[in-house]
């Protein structure tokens, strides 16, 4: 095995190895070195994967996120898929992976929504990895025809990062049969998005944006004082800016 084969594998045991003791011990009450040697390795190496109790709750998600990447990348004919479904499999992969630990992902919420600033830390990480597919979905629906060139497309791939996370949050408060209410929500929000990238009602925003931007330029270059009067306001405004 690699190194970088090891080292995964390692993480991945004091992962599943925390989220075992977390839920039968509790969160407060477990300790590094116990995580450790469930996890199979030394009291100190295990910092060298997390400084922190609280960072393996983030790396928890992560994982669960790229394995549910990995899955519905594997998907047999997944390439046929549309924009609408390859979304649709890979959020339903990734609360199938985390339903096994529901009670343990509803703590994880919790404590996350209490702690806004500590998410800044360590959850770029999850965003990025749904990011990145998101972008690739775009990107192969862009190809096929099925959507036109969506405009500013990485935003667009970051606001369906956080989308991802929006439909967690729903899951999570979700006490419908069978969590029937998140399926429905999910498939009615993921048609009106689809439907809104096939639109092209994004491009004609940035087309507006665009000719009103030019006239407004031409406007003031046309108009000498305005334009001066412009300039010289924004360079007052940017210099108290100054520290």
């Amino acid at each position: 095995m690699k190194m970088f084969e090891k080292k995964a594998a390692t993480r991945r045991s004091l992962i599943n190895a925390a989220v075992t003791l977390f839920s039968d011990t509790g969160f407060d009450k477990t300790t590094m070195k116990q995580i450790a040697r469930a996890g199979g390795v030394g009291d100190a190496t295990v910092y060298k994967y997390f400084a922190n109790k609280e960072l393996i709750l983030l790396a928890y998600f992560e994982q669960c996120a790229q394995d549910s990447i990995d899955q519905a990348l594997a998907s047999s004919d997944f390439s046929d898929f549309n924009l609408h479904e390859k979304m649709q499999l890979l959020i339903d992969l990734y609360i199938e992976t985390l339903i096994s630990e529901r009670e343990f992902v509803l703590f994880c919420v919790d404590k996350f929504s209490n702690s806004p600033l500590f998410l800044l830390q360590d959850a770029l990480k999850v965003q990025l990895l749904f990011r990145k597919v998101m972008f690739d979905f775009l990107s192969a629906a862009e190809d096929s025809g099925e959507i036109p060139e969506v405009p500013f497309k990485g935003p667009i791939a970051n606001l369906l990062a956080e989308y991802v996370f929006a439909v967690l949050f729903f899951w999570c408060k979700d006490d419908s049969e069978e969590f029937s209410d998140t399926s429905q929500m999910l498939d009615l929000s993921l048609g009106i998005i689809v439907l809104l990238l096939q639109s092209g009602l994004l491009n004609k925003i940035t087309e507006f944006g665009g000719f009103m931007f030019k006239a407004q330029l031409f406007n003031l270059m046309t108009n000498k004082s305005g334009l001066m009067s412009l300039l010289q306001s924004s360079k007052a405004g940017f210099a108290g800016l100054k520290l």
